[in-house]
């Protein structure tokens, strides 16, 4: 939402494709990552006389090289971090993985539970070759991570978001943000949700896809497209389990 919320404002330019992954190299297992220079400066050929141009991919902050990279591409970015509270960021993950068919485990729980084994190249979905991708706890070793940001760019360049006040109160964040990058914030922005929760898959399904990936993964990319997407989102909406859409308070 707030990528869409910078793309309103007449003195930014945010790219078309919201996450390029251009950055995180030590990550290479997104679908639509771009990973060359002339592909990714494409992203910004409209963006004219803007003060700013931007993109906006999560997983720099998880990635151990971005920043660097980053940094060396344009040596004075401003760096915006938004972040969420642990267990409702890996829900949330847990959730996309799930729908990407990046994870076998429906259970939530259940699927934080073989970390250990998964370093080992052990209990990985059949589908799922990079193993950092499934190691949920990292994602969310905040000190580290923000650290790492605030050692290449300093503090003046670093914004941090909490996304509990982001959603509490868009208009005042959104200000700030701007108020951050030296741009008019009392540019009125047009609020909305952009990021509703996707419905789930259920559980029969579920097992099909992650049984037989590479036959899936061909269909997709064939005419039957939108009957594998049927199956995968709008199926499970009938008379199957379903993973439950917030997280148990006791596992929390």
């Amino acid at each position: 939402s707030m990528h869409d919320y910078l793309g309103q404002h007449p003195e930014i330019f945010m790219s078309s494709q919201k996450e390029p992954h251009y950055f995180s190299r030590d990550i290479d297992c997104f679908a639509g990552k771009i990973k060359e220079i002339s592909n990714y400066l494409q992203l910004f050929d409209s963006a004219g006389n803007a003060k700013y141009i931007g993109e906006s991919s999560p997983e720099y902050l998880y990635s151990e090289v971005a920043a660097q990279q980053i940094k060396e591409f344009c040596s004075d970015a401003k760096i915006i971090i938004m972040l969420r509270n642990p267990p409702d960021m890996l829900y949330s993950l847990h959730g996309d993985f799930l729908l990407w068919k990046d994870e076998d485990i429906l259970d939530f729980g259940e699927a934080l539970a073989p970390q250990e084994e998964r370093k080992k190249g052990s209990k990985l979905p059949k589908s799922r070759k990079e193993i950092k991708f499934l190691l949920y706890f990292d994602w969310v070793k905040y000190s580290a991570q923000v650290r790492r940001y605030l050692q290449i760019f300093g503090k003046e360049n670093l914004h941090i978001i909490l996304f509990n006040e982001f959603v509490k109160d868009t208009a005042k964040t959104y200000r700030q943000t701007l108020e951050f990058l030296g741009v008019d914030p009392n540019f009125p922005a047009e609020i909305k949700v952009k990021n509703p929760s996707k419905p789930l898959p259920n559980i029969a399904v579920r097992s099909f896809f992650c049984k037989y990936p590479h036959f899936v993964n061909k269909l997709e990319s064939s005419s039957y497209a939108d009957l594998v997407k049927f199956l995968f989102y709008d199926i499970g909406k009938f008379g199957q389990p379903q993973r439950p859409k917030k997280l148990d308070p006791e596992l929390r």
